[in-house]
């Protein structure tokens, strides 16, 4: 059933382009939900490509009718919209064959008619901004082996939310918008252990502890939200959240526990009662919501929790602590719209399409772009 009014207006001018379109490309929740609130905060007429979000984006109109973002829902219609569009948003810069292949393939024909692509990081560490390790092994679609270095950007303008000219983390909007719900009492694990950093040593070490600490507290309720590379098959995490205590749940629809309204880590984590959790962008909702947080260290990303200004580490479980200090990361900045448009707004004079000979190298041969 369509929720919209739909009504057609008479011009005698067809649209031209137009210097304030903004096209967002998310493939994955956490992109879209940040799409969302840039586009609807920004000055910039907004459209989001919503392949496979459908269902999630039918919800978001249904609560906010009067939104002014348009969503495009397949590739087709993109084809159609795009030349009339200014800007690109992309929130992964770099050139990655598993991206789902039709965002690969808009970006590798914005590349080709030099449409100007901006980055918004959706990561707090994120190689080409402010990460880069120095694996001798590289594999970039592995769960074990590294970078090597900074990965090169496919994005003109980078744009930031953190530091000095940062415009602010987006989900600082969010803050003020959760309601007061009756939740049993838990603590909330979050955990990103697909990523490179953590050594298949590391992995073990953290699963281990955890284990161990839920089986000394078997009162308590421990809900776990794992990254969805984590369930990817060849992933350690996979096969060891198989042998975990009875007193830790997976969280989600298809899972074992689910509370009806909250999809996923970011939503849970301001009803938990303090939490455990590795290194990932989750642990700035835990400073957001003033909740406590015990972090897994390593010699992977030691260097990485030192930056915190604040925090709580833990190797071993007799470590952990539900009075653990709370957690400052010197990354949160509140939301600021005027300054995102206002990083949206340089301008940028592209000399080259060599990118795109680059990324399209990878699609597949028979898909002319």
């Amino acid at each position: 059933m369509n929720i919209q009014t739909i009504k057609g207006t008479y011009t005698e001018i067809g649209d031209k382009k137009n210097s304030n379109k903004v096209i967002y490309l998310p493939f994955n929740n956490s992109h879209l939900d940040i799409a969302l609130i840039l586009a609807e905060s920004s000055k910039f007429d907004s459209y989001i490509y919503i392949e496979n979000f459908e269902i999630k984006v039918r919800e978001y109109l249904r609560q906010n009718p009067e939104t002014k973002i348009k969503f495009i829902l397949d590739r087709d219609s993109v084809a159609g919209l795009l030349p009339s569009m200014s800007k690109v948003v992309v929130f992964l810069g770099y050139v990655v064959p598993f991206i789902p292949f039709y965002i690969n393939e808009i970006v590798a024909t914005c590349l080709k008619v030099k449409l100007p692509i901006y980055e918004v990081p959706h990561g707090m560490f994120q190689t080409g901004i402010n990460i880069v390790d120095d694996s001798k092994l590289i594999s970039t679609r592995s769960h074990y082996f590294g970078f090597g270095q900074a990965l090169p950007s496919i994005s003109n303008i980078k744009l930031y939310w953190f530091g000095e000219n940062g415009f602010g983390y987006p989900r600082t909007v969010k803050y003020k918008t959760y309601k007061s719900r009756q939740l049993p009492k838990f603590t909330l694990i979050t955990s990103n252990t697909n990523w490179y950093l953590y050594s298949p040593k590391d992995k073990r070490k953290f699963y281990t502890e955890v284990f161990n600490y839920a089986q000394e507290n078997p009162s308590e309720i421990f809900i776990w939200c794992v990254h969805p590379a984590e369930l990817s098959e060849k992933a350690y995490s996979n096969h060891a959240l198989d042998l975990r205590p009875n007193n830790i749940y997976l969280y989600g629809l298809d899972k074992d526990i689910y509370f009806h309204g909250i999809e996923g880590t970011d939503d849970l984590i301001p009803y938990c009662e303090y939490g455990i959790s590795t290194v990932t962008t989750c642990l700035l909702e835990f400073e957001i919501h003033k909740k406590r947080v015990n972090i897994f260290t390593c010699p992977g990303v030691e260097e990485l929790i030192s930056i915190f200004k604040e925090k709580h580490v833990f190797y071993d479980h007799h470590e952990i602590n539900k009075n653990a200090s709370y957690l400052k990361t010197g990354f949160l900045k509140n939301f600021n719209p005027e300054l995102y448009d206002q990083q949206l707004s340089n301008e940028h004079i592209i000399d080259d399409s060599n990118n795109h000979s680059y990324l399209s190298s990878f699609l597949p041969k028979n898909i002319i772009i």
